[in-house]
């Protein structure tokens, strides 16, 4: 019995060396993980400030292009979909 409580009390101290051990790593992790936060946090704002600009401006250019390019593929699909539909409807019917 006094075995058993010695080795319960083994066991509870084991616990609590491992869970001090837990607490000061993460007393040492805790602002590395933040301060490398604050480093990816500032690379991407001075990355994403510039190409948000870039992108801005080739949509500015890309926005004429889009205006004419939309109604003329819808157009060639239109026209794709009237040439196609009398084969599928024939095909529908044989099979």
């Amino acid at each position: 019995m006094i075995e058993a409580a010695g080795l319960l009390f083994v066991l509870f101290a084991v616990g609590l060396v491992i869970l001090a051990v837990k607490v000061l790593i993460s007393l040492v992790l805790l602002p590395l993980k933040l301060g490398f936060a604050l480093a990816k946090g500032v690379i991407g704002l001075v990355i994403g400030i510039p190409l948000a600009i870039a992108g801005l401006v080739l949509g500015a250019f890309a926005i004429p292009v889009l205006i004419v390019a939309v109604p003329v593929v819808l157009l060639i699909l239109l026209a794709g979909g009237i040439v196609a539909a009398p084969f599928i409807v024939l095909f529908k019917s044989l099979f």
